[in-house]
């Protein structure tokens, strides 16, 4: 029986324009009648989902979010942090000095704090949206020092792959981190062996409770191993590749058009017939 729906924000709960579709929101309130909780897992900060969890009511004693892409796992009302992993930091400025070069729109999370070089319409956008205030730095590498949460790269996606890969030929193929897509135009450098999937793991763990009650639904790169890990997971319509493969269930719909409704029907479908 599933007691857990762990979701993903963007492109799967929400549109591409960050719009919410109604169904979305009645689908959270029929899970919560049913008695099941709904973890938000996303590759934003903590700032930014705070915010969302607000917003949706999820942010109550007792619940939990998983911030950064499995980076860290916190309590919902109290924002304990319950697991946190950080990015090395002699790692973190070796990246910053390479993809600089290359992406104009690259950002650093550094001490819950955002940073670029470059104000740009698309930085200023990511902040935007990520309901963060953006600091321009002179270097991205001056500022990396203590809590390094992530890197970000934003643009054409052959940009970021061949950005990607001027990381790994100089820094050689075991970089102390992980690194992916979140999205087709923005790729991600986070803490070595730490994905949603991990998080997935060890909030299971946390909660006492086997990963079979736990529901995943997502759509990116970064969503694979959540969706692989849970008892039942899902992607929506528009999920890449690997989370099709990865997903018991695949929605018809897409993101635009709540995907993520037709994926918690299916989990009370199935919690009924068990």
């Amino acid at each position: 029986m599933i007691k857990y729906v762990v979701m993903d924000l963007d492109n799967t709960f929400l549109r591409a324009d960050k719009s919410i579709p109604e169904e979305n929101i009645t689908a959270l309130k029929m899970l919560k009648e049913k008695g099941i909780k709904v973890i938000i897992s996303s590759g934003r900060s903590n700032m930014s989902l705070d915010i969302y969890a607000e917003k949706l009511g999820l942010d109550y004693e007792g619940n939990y979010i998983i911030a950064y892409n499995g980076c860290r796992i916190y309590e919902a009302k109290s924002k304990k942090v319950l697991r946190e992993y950080l990015l090395d930091n002699d790692t973190a400025a070796k990246i910053s000095d390479i993809v600089t070069e290359i992406v104009p729109n690259t950002l650093c999370y550094s001490n819950s704090r955002l940073y670029t070089e470059n104000i740009t319409e698309v930085t200023k956008r990511y902040a935007k949206n990520s309901s963060l205030v953006l600091n321009r730095v002179d270097s991205l590498k001056s500022i990396i020092e203590g809590d390094v949460q992530k890197i970000i790269m934003i643009g054409e996606h052959e940009t970021l792959y061949g950005a990607y890969r001027q990381v790994v030929e100089k820094l050689g193929s075991k970089i102390d981190a992980e690194m992916f897509y979140s999205s087709n135009d923005i790729f991600e450098f986070e803490a070595k062996g730490k994905n949603k999937g991990t998080a997935l793991l060890e909030l299971a763990e946390i909660l006492n409770e086997p990963v079979e009650v736990f529901a995943a639904v997502g759509d990116n790169q970064n969503d694979i191993e959540m969706i692989a890990y849970a008892g039942l997971g899902m992607t929506v319509a528009n999920g890449v590749e690997g989370c099709k493969k990865a997903a018991k269930y695949i929605t018809k719909a897409d993101c635009e058009n709540a995907g993520f409704a037709e994926a918690c029907n299916y989990v009370i479908k199935e919690s009924l017939t068990k």
